[in-house]
């Protein structure tokens, strides 16, 4: 879908990728043997109390509750209540003269000489211009695009100079989407959908002063392309990502960022930077970054590591160059900040830490790597400091980790995993990294003892269930695409185990429970035969391999041992 420009906004409608799941797709963790609440809560035990981290990032519960309840007012005000699909003209001309109620507003100095006679040099006038565009705005493009919604995702409130930020996801949405072919059609997709709300206090009480909303079409795309420019021959420098947040904030600072200035920072701190992915047997299930802070160690997220061992058997560690170190095991973590600190075996220097304190609208510079083979430069401002680094820095999950710096490269922070998939994205500054610097301060590393991650695994994280049980992958949008054919899901009753998409290929992976009895291969004769009455032609006929293809579309079919994989390519 393309951008819809309303005044001052835009509002830019696509899909967002989500998890596929269908009754055969299964999304559990039995990995992880959590039934005993203790043994999480006493992971932190297994550590050197010498390297504990305590650094709490401060939040404003009271005001966190505030935001939280009024956001939900805010959007139940600006699409209706849940599934609301036969609201009558008067329920919906009630609903918008409270949700208009919620606008900022505030009163305008007087100018006698002024041609409005309001000072329109004053910022209540400029705050009420843009909150008398945004708001209604929003509400009269989301009415035409006809938003069905079923519950509430995660909800994260930022606090900056008196603006409080609420991110709210909304999962699962139905959205009119237009017709390629007659703009007087439309199909309802399903997407999730992403509400920035700005919050402003006036005489006590919040008020909605700017918001904007986004599905990840467009932020797929960014993505997409951000990763396919990603080469082992050096840096990789990804367009600025087009925020709406131009409209409310100066990103004159970022503009005027330089060539030279983007080649600083990036040989300044290059050889500091860590690739990291966990594996389980030849397949990648979780990537971060990390960096170095001094000889042997590593600061990456705590979310990585969690993850890794929940659903992976070991972690491989790279650099910029491709060297693969030795990883002994973990120093210690900090759930609360999401920082976990690792040691390897080699000499670094490490990334200095400063002492500076970055100002809304400041330029932030992301170093890392979306793929593991190269070096990506991402570019933004910082729009909120409040513990949390707020960027303008869209991430996907292979970034956590990795660190942000300021336009002269020195180290501001560290992405975290609490704000991914959206036009956004959070950080800890360096408040909580200057304790993990200071604890390792003038200690001889080579001595530092460690968890291994075998022994964190099998203490905490071990296999509760023989069952082999995998996550998937696929965005539910492609899953639409591609369950249509063979009428696959209706076809085959065997066990899905893995399911990966990537760049127009769907891999799919089947167990067969009943091998010693029925072969693989006769299980999926009803998936061969829709294959075959939908047109696709047999153009490779093994005893355990066999190709389909059609104008459109090319399906592989292999047996290895009790499993049955499927990939389909698009051609």
């Amino acid at each position: 879908m393309k951008k819809i420009g309303i005044l001052l906004l835009t509002f830019t409608v696509g899909l967002i990728s989500v998890l596929a799941i269908k009754s055969n797709f299964k999304i559990e963790l039995n990995k992880l043997s959590f039934n005993n609440s203790e043994k999480k809560n006493n992971v932190l035990n297994d550590f050197e109390q010498l390297y504990e981290l305590n650094y709490s990032i401060k939040e404003d519960t009271a005001l966190e509750d505030t935001i939280t309840k009024l956001s939900k007012k805010t959007t139940k005000l600006l699409l209706g209540d849940f599934n609301n699909t036969n609201e009558s003209s008067e329920e919906y001309y009630k609903r918008r003269q409270e949700y208009m109620a919620l606008r900022y507003n505030p009163e305008i100095p007087k100018d006698e000489n002024s041609f409005t006679g309001l000072d329109e040099d004053s910022e209540e006038y400029l705050d009420d211009i843009v909150s008398g565009m945004s708001v209604p705005g929003i509400f009269n493009m989301l009415s035409e695009l006809g938003v069905i919604y079923n519950s509430f995702g995660s909800i994260r409130i930022s606090n900056a100079n008196g603006i409080v930020i609420s991110t709210v996801v909304l999962p699962n949405v139905g959205i009119k989407e237009e017709s390629k072919d007659n703009p007087m059609e439309y199909k309802m997709v399903e997407t999730n959908l992403i509400m920035y709300y700005y919050f402003k206090s006036l005489n006590g009480e919040y008020k909605l002063y700017y918001l904007y909303g986004e599905t990840t079409d467009e932020l797929e795309d960014y993505m997409i392309e951000t990763e396919e420019n990603e080469n082992v021959m050096g840096l990789n420098v990804a367009t600025t990502y087009d925020s709406n947040l131009r409209e409310i904030y100066d990103f004159s600072k970022l503009d005027s960022l330089t060539e030279t200035e983007i080649n600083n920072v990036y040989e300044k701190n290059k050889d500091n930077i860590v690739y990291l992915n966990s594996y389980y047997n030849s397949y990648v299930q979780n990537v971060a970054n990390g960096f170095f802070i001094k000889d042997n160690l590593i600061v990456t997220t705590w979310n990585f590591i969690e993850k890794s061992l929940i659903d992976s058997q070991q972690i491989i560690i790279k650099d910029v160059n491709g060297i693969v170190y030795e990883f002994e095991g973990i120093v210690t973590l900090n759930p609360n900040s999401d920082i976990a600190v690792l040691k390897v075996k080699a000499e670094n220097k490490g990334i200095d830490i400063g002492n500076i304190v970055p100002e809304i609208e400041d330029v932030a510079i992301l170093l890392g790597s979306k793929m593991g083979i190269g070096t990506t430069l991402q570019k933004g401002i910082i729009i909120a400091n409040d513990g949390y680094l707020k960027t303008s820095i869209p991430l996907s999950e292979s970034n956590q980790g990795s660190p942000i710096f300021d336009r002269s490269g020195n180290m501001i922070g560290m992405n975290t995993s609490k704000l991914l998939g959206a036009g956004t994205s959070i950080a800890v500054n360096n408040e909580a990294l200057k304790e993990v610097y200071n604890k390792f301060d003038n200690v001889n590393t080579e001595n530092i003892k460690v968890v291994t991650f075998d022994e964190l695994k099998s203490k905490y994280y071990y296999q509760t269930s023989s069952k082999e049980e995998i996550l998937n992958n696929i965005p539910k949008s492609k899953w639409n695409e591609y369950a249509k054919i063979g009428n696959i899901e209706e076809s085959l009753n065997l066990e899905l185990v893995k399911a990966n998409y990537k760049k127009g290929i769907v891999s799919l992976r089947y167990k067969n429970s009943v091998a010693n009895l029925i072969d693989s291969m006769m299980l999926i004769s009803s998936f061969k035969d829709n294959l075959v009455n939908d047109g696709y032609k047999l153009i490779l006929n093994e005893s355990k391999k066999l190709v389909y293809e059609n104008s459109k579309y090319q399906i592989v079919i292999m047996e290895e041992f009790d499993y049955v994989i499927i990939v389909m390519v698009k051609l």
